[in-house]
């Protein structure tokens, strides 16, 4: 795996992480935008109940035929208003444990996207340091055998032409003073001689 294949798939992780917060943030706010609402609902009823309640309260003092009209007109109110009141407090508790459970489970997967990425990571650290060592061992061959190679071929190539090249001078020198072929003055020396000698 290439660096840059390696860095765009941390990159794509790291969105794939940050959407994810993205997206948890966003459900929180609109829980919690719908939690406010019906705690304002709630709190409207309430004070709507109320001053009805004390309404009422002096109704039924000065007029005692409709008492029990009143009464049940008010214990059918508050009834509705304890009734829608616990209907929005079990909502809101199911909404904070969907919530909860949400949460947890985006944290989850947070988590286990990074053992991911993590574990991904690792191998691939191990993996690049093996092919290091395996190419640093072929080079180590490659440059053993290159080395083996020269000396072998200066042994059995350039030493035997050396020899046969001094053994054919020294020939050559013998046959010209046996011969005697343009002999030369002794009291000269010459360069080929001097390298023979």
């Amino acid at each position: 795996m290439s660096q840059q294949t390696f860095n765009t798939v941390v990159a794509i992780a790291a969105v794939i992480v940050g959407l994810s917060f993205i997206v948890q943030a966003a459900a929180l706010i609109f829980i919690y935008s719908a939690v406010k609402k019906l705690n304002a609902v709630a709190s409207s009823l309430q004070a709507k109940a109320e001053p009805l309640l004390a309404k009422a309260g002096p109704t039924i003092d000065q007029v005692q035929e409709t008492i029990a009209t009143v009464k049940t007109s008010v214990e059918s109110i508050s009834a509705q208003a304890r009734d829608t009141f616990e209907k929005i407090t079990i909502e809101t508790r199911a909404v904070a444990a969907a919530v909860s459970v949400t949460s947890q489970e985006i944290t989850n997967l947070a988590r286990h996207q990074a053992e991911q990425i993590s574990s991904t990571l690792d191998y691939t650290t191990t993996t690049l340091q093996r092919q290091v060592s395996e190419l640093d061992g072929l080079l180590t061959r490659t440059q053993d055998r290159v080395e083996g190679t020269t000396i072998e071929i200066q042994s059995t190539v350039v030493e035997p032409i050396r020899e046969v090249a001094a053994l054919l001078a020294g020939l050559r020198r013998t046959l010209e003073m046996l011969f005697g072929r343009g002999r030369k003055p002794i009291d000269r020396a010459y360069q080929d001689e001097e390298m023979f000698i």
